[in-house]
């Protein structure tokens, strides 16, 4: 036989029980959320690395002296091309010069839900070194888009053929010291 005591007892406790539940189902939905927008952000980002590893290679074809790192910096992912020439100075010294190409990869936060506002946008700032000079670097923002990813791919090909330019020119010039 149930009591009113009882019986206020059970709806209490079914009521709690409720309201966890649906607090760990909305919990849940925002993990899992939060979970596939950071998955679909590292797509992104390996599609941007993939495009600028495949021009790494490419230059690497030509120039084998250049070596690939990747490593972060300043909490930015940074993907770069390097090398150190050996060259006959004034006055008949040798000098090490240090050449590089450098992609640093900095994620901007998007907005909630699962849009593309939501994936956010990778800023990429490209810096450039040619025999111990430092280039003008440049910068662009990339969202998840086609036309964003084409047009980065567009503006790597050309930081890529700007230090090529200039690395290949200054083989012919006398090193500034």
């Amino acid at each position: 036989m149930v009591t009113d005591f009882q019986d206020r007892l059970r709806q209490i406790r079914e009521a709690k029980d409720r309201e966890l539940r649906e607090q760990r189902e909305a919990r849940s939905t925002a993990d899992q959320d939060r979970f596939t927008r950071m998955v679909l952000r590292f797509v992104h980002r390996e599609k941007i690395e993939r495009i600028i590893e495949d021009l790494c290679d490419n230059f690497m074809q030509e120039v084998p002296s250049f070596h690939l790192s990747k490593s972060f910096f300043e909490a930015k992912y940074k993907i770069e091309i390097h090398t150190d020439d050996l060259l006959i100075g004034e006055g008949g010294r040798v000098d090490k010069y240090f050449s590089r190409i450098t992609f640093l990869l900095d994620t901007k936060p998007g907005t909630q839900g699962l849009g593309e506002e939501a994936l956010g946008r990778l800023q990429v700032r490209c810096k450039k070194t040619v025999r111990n000079r430092d280039l003008e670097s440049a910068v662009v923002e990339v969202d998840s888009s086609p036309e964003s990813v084409s047009a980065f791919k567009q503006f790597a090909q050309e930081q890529f053929l700007e230090f090529a330019g200039e690395y290949f020119s200054s083989l012919h010039r006398a090193p500034a010291h």
